[in-house]
C-alpha cells in the first residue's frame, strides 16, 4: 500500500468542525440512551448508576456543545454589536443612546406641535361658527317652507332649502378639516395619545376580573409560578403540588 498517497489523502481532509464534533458526540450518546431506555424499568442500583452516568455524559456534551455554539457565534455577535452600535448613534433609541436622527425628529415634532394646535383651535372655532350658521339657515328654510303661499314664496323656500343644505355641507367640511404640515411625503398631523394613571387599584382589579377574567387568570397564574419558584409555597388561594424529580 502506498503510505505516501494515504498521507496525502488524509492531509487534504479538513478537520471536523466544532459542530461536527458535538453532532457526533451527542449522536452517539443518543443512540446509547435509546439502547438503555427501551421502556423497561430500572431493576437494580447498578442499572440506575449506569443511567446516571449516561445522564451526566449527555449533560456534559450538551454544555460543551453550548460552549462551541457560543464560540462559533461570538464573531458574528461581535460584528452585529459593532454594526448596531454604529447605527444606534444615528437611528437608535435605547436606554443609553438616542440617535441624532431621533433627536432631530423629536425636535421637528416639538416645533410643529404649537402651530398645529393653534391651527386646530382655529379650525374648531370656524367649525362652530359654520355649524351655527347652518342651523340658522335651516331654521329660515323651515319657516319659508311653512309660509309658502305664492309662487314667489315657493321659489324663495326652495332657495332657502338649497342654502341650508350648502351651509350644512360646508360646516361638515370645516369640521372634518385637520391641522397639518404638508411639505413633503406624509403630512404631519396631531394625534391623541392616552397615558393611564391608576388611582384605585381595587376598582381596577375588580373591573379587570369582571371584564377581562381570562387575562387576569393568566396573570395570576404567572405570579403564582414566580412566587413558588422563589421559595414561597404557602399562598392564599393557591394549591402547591409537590413533585420529586431527578436533577
Amino acid at each position: 500500500m502506498n503510505t505516501a498517497a494515504l498521507a496525502t489523502i488524509g492531509h487534504n481532509n479538513p478537520p471536523p468542525s466544532p459542530f461536527d464534533l458535538s453532532k457526533r458526540q451527542i449522536g452517539e450518546l443518543y443512540d446509547e440512551a435509546r439502547n438503555w431506555l427501551d421502556g423497561d424499568p430500572i431493576k437494580s442500583q447498578a442499572e440506575a448508576d449506569m443511567v446516571q452516568k449516561l445522564l451526566r455524559s449527555i449533560q456534559e456534551a450538551t454544555n460543551e456543545a453550548d460552549e462551541r455554539r457560543k464560540d462559533e457565534c461570538r464573531p458574528h455577535d461581535e460584528a452585529k454589536a459593532e454594526i448596531q452600535k454604529r447605527y444606534n448613534a444615528l437611528i437608535g433609541k435605547t436606554k443609553k443612546v438616542t440617535g441624532i436622527a431621533i433627536l432631530a425628529t423629536d425636535a421637528c415634532k416639538e416645533a410643529l406641535a404649537p402651530w398645529l394646535q393653534q391651527v386646530e383651535e382655529e379650525n374648531r372655532r370656524k367649525a362652530e361658527e359654520a355649524r351655527k350658521e347652518a342651523e340658522e339657515k335651516q331654521r329660515i328654510a323651515m319657516e319659508a317652507m311653512r309660509d309658502r303661499k305664492t309662487l314667489d314664496d315657493r321659489e324663495a323656500a326652495e332657495r332657502a332649502v338649497a342654502e341650508a343644505k350648502a351651509a350644512e355641507a360646508e360646516a361638515r367640511k370645516i369640521g372634518n378639516a385637520k391641522a397639518s404640515a404638508k411639505g413633503a411625503g406624509r403630512a404631519v398631523t396631531l394625534r391623541d395619545y392616552y397615558e393611564p394613571t391608576v388611582v384605585s387599584e381595587t376598582e381596577l382589579a375588580r373591573y379587570l376580573w369582571t371584564e377581562h377574567r381570562h387575562e387576569m387568570s393568566a396573570f395570576l397564574a404567572v405570579m403564582a409560578a414566580k412566587l413558588v419558584a422563589s421559595g414561597v409555597h404557602k399562598i392564599p388561594g393557591v394549591e402547591v403540588k409537590r413533585e420529586r424529580r431527578p436533577v
